[in-house]
């Protein structure tokens, strides 16, 4: 038997958006894939066939479940303040020097450049749906596997599939999130995604055989 799918709220964030312009952004395509690398908390944790919830800044946007997950090795570059070392500095368009240090206010025309050595993941998102009456983020937050969860900042946040039940009560929901809570039974429980696959792509090979 596989292992049991998990469920991960996964957040992207807008570049337009950000702020803090201390790190780049990922490139996330939403609803197609979601790009994260080992600098980030649970990095390690997410597999094929867990399940998915995005948000996108503020909002929840939909749900589905991973799909193939491709790596390689990548050189991350850090912009910092020169004087406390925090990547939450912010340019400004009018004021001189450019650069600010969202931590400790310090001034700057240059930040100072680290980098590291990562390895940098691309999941891609299967299976996925628009939520058409979404959730707000703090309920989905509240489903958190950890008492933390409504005041959590992480990007990979781990959800209690029973728990969010009630927030997806009315939506039709894949099998996996009903076997990953629990509550259903049949063929294919307990596969991974890729297992599953396999599974799937066996019986189209039969039927065609057969007609």
């Amino acid at each position: 038997m596989g292992i049991e799918a998990r469920c991960w709220l996964l957040l992207e964030k807008s570049e337009e958006t950000r702020i803090s312009k201390g790190i780049d952004g990922y490139r996330d395509r939403t609803g197609e894939s979601y790009s994260y690398d080992s600098l980030v908390p649970n990095y390690k944790n997410i597999r094929s066939g867990d399940l998915v919830i995005i948000r996108k800044e503020n909002s929840i946007i939909g749900y589905g479940e991973v799909g193939i997950i491709t790596q390689g090795d990548q050189i991350k570059v850090h912009r910092r303040c020169p004087d406390c070392n925090s990547t939450d500095i912010r340019p400004r368009k009018t004021k001189s020097p450019k650069w600010k240090c969202g931590k400790c206010a310090f001034e700057f025309p240059e930040p100072r450049e680290t980098s590291d050595n990562v390895r940098a993941y691309e999941a891609a998102i299967e299976s996925f749906v628009y939520f058409e009456n979404p959730p707000n983020v703090r309920d989905v937050k509240s489903c958190a596997s950890s008492d933390a969860g409504t005041h959590s900042q992480l990007s990979i946040l781990k959800l209690e599939v029973q728990k969010l039940q009630p927030i997806m009560e009315g939506v039709e929901l894949p099998t996996a999130w009903k076997r990953a809570g629990g509550r259903s039974s049949g063929q294919g429980i307990g596969l991974s995604y890729a297992e599953r696959r396999a599974v799937e792509l066996h019986a189209m090979n039969a039927a065609a055989d057969l007609y």
